[in-house]
């Protein structure tokens, strides 16, 4: 009941937090069938979050067993389909026996063929990479064909793709894979249990991976976003619009890096410093790649004059609220990959017990004007993030407009240098 009233107040406030939220290829999940959900985990929580939200279906969690030491947190947890798994560094090999009971409670939901998402990289670490992957999903998938006799246990990759994930307004790709057929290794289990686990693990990695932005070479990071920033300037996309099911931007985005992956490392550094010295003179003017390639069409001033008035009631109102949230991410949460999920989550328990005394307040007075205005405010709010947004564009033109000729011209030329070593990449099979 308590994961049934969250879900949709949650998905609200991603859909404010988030400026776009990409869900391709969901039908791929089969219904009515065991599933284990396999997700990679570059934030401290909110890839399950957007699952849970975003996808047809209520999910079961598998989470950090020394989140459920007080009774109040396990009562809570378990309310929204979490479920505890230890860690021998979450309380030594005692602790690990509960997962007995875990276990169970997994191999049940999949019987009465529920889907279960689990964190297969196991730590959470904000890399455009896929990390090893712990074996606990298979071993757990034939844990259930063996106690249900199942006919089939499937592990669906689930991709989870931010642009910036240490962001707020950034944008999300989720990205649904093939299922893995945990019952074509059975066999091999049967016989060498601990060699089919590991074969099954190792099918499901390509099937993640392929789900994902993955960069392999850490020291290709800086030079794969560079040229993402400059393929997402002249990715067409609505402005409005907060959820997507195209699968475009992802496989864009996904082709950039797969292509530095392929590319012979030899023509590498010429193109690292081509677009490390284009990026570098585009924040000498404060310039964005998009507002370069936008130049001919700059967005009007009209609209800010004349929404103004709307602006400045949603800012004035929502800003204090999100204001805590901000504090608490900035100097109580230590770890960079659980800065963002704080904050959206403080900011969603702010917003929520706002509602809550604003509703209380309605209701002993009778001033339902309260209500109306509240919602007014909340809609404002809304709109004041997308003005805040058309104000940068805006004022980025304004910057643009104050660049000499002569050196937007050499902007202009450096970008081209980057596109025409960025095209003319080989791969490394061709170049042997």
């Amino acid at each position: 009941m308590l994961y049934s009233f969250v879900r949709p107040i949650a998905r609200l406030g991603l859909r404010v937090f988030y400026r776009k939220i990409y869900v391709s290829h969901a039908e791929r999940m089969p219904r009515d069938k065991p599933v284990f959900l396999a997700s990679n985990h570059p934030t401290a929580f909110i890839e399950p979050c957007l699952m849970a939200c975003f996808l047809d279906r209520p999910l079961f969690f598998l989470v950090r067993g020394n989140l459920f030491q007080k009774k109040v947190f396990d009562t809570l947890l378990r309310g929204l389909n979490m479920l505890p798994i230890y860690r021998r560094k979450d309380g030594g090999y005692s602790k690990v026996k509960n997962n007995y009971e875990t276990f169970q409670s997994v191999f049940s939901a999949l019987h009465d063929n529920r889907t279960v998402m689990i964190l297969i990289e196991g730590s959470t670490i904000q890399v455009k990479r896929l990390r090893p992957l712990k074996k606990g999903t298979a071993r757990m998938a034939f844990g259930a064909i063996e106690a249900y006799d199942l006919e089939e246990v499937y592990i669906v990759p689930g991709g989870v793709n931010f642009t910036y994930a240490e962001r707020p307004r950034s944008e999300v790709m989720i990205e649904i894979g093939e299922p893995v057929k945990a019952k074509d290794y059975l066999e091999d289990y049967l016989h060498n249990a601990n060699k089919a686990i590991m074969d099954l693990t190792n099918a499901v990695r390509p099937a993640l991976e392929d789900c994902l932005v993955h960069v392999e070479d850490p020291e290709n990071d800086a030079l794969v976003e560079g040229l993402l920033r400059m393929h997402r300037s002249t990715f067409e996309e609505s402005r409005f619009s907060v959820l997507s099911k195209d699968p475009a931007r992802f496989e864009m985005e996904k082709a950039v890096a797969q292509k530095i992956n392929a590319a012979d490392e030899v023509a590498l550094p010429e193109l690292r410093e081509a677009v490390a010295d284009y990026i570098e003179h585009l924040g000498q003017f404060g310039l964005e790649d998009r507002t370069l390639m936008q130049r001919k069409q700059p967005p009007p001033a009209w609209p800010l004059w004349l929404s103004f008035p709307v602006f400045l009631l949603g800012y004035a109102f929502n800003k204090p609220l999100t204001l805590p949230g901000k504090y608490i991410s900035e100097t109580r949460v230590k770890t960079h990959e659980f800065v963002m999920p704080v904050r959206w989550a403080a900011s969603l328990g702010v917003y929520l017990l706002t509602t809550i005394a604003v509703v209380v307040v309605t209701l002993a007075t009778q001033w339902w004007w309260l209500s109306l205005a509240y919602v007014g405010l909340l809609l404002a709010g809304q709109y004041a993030l997308y003005y805040l947004e058309y104000r940068a564009e805006y004022r980025q033109h304004q910057r643009l407009k104050i660049v000499p000729e002569k050196q937007l011209e050499a902007l202009l030329q450096r970008r081209a240098l980057v596109m025409e070593l960025y095209n003319n990449l080989k791969p490394k099979y061709e170049s042997a």
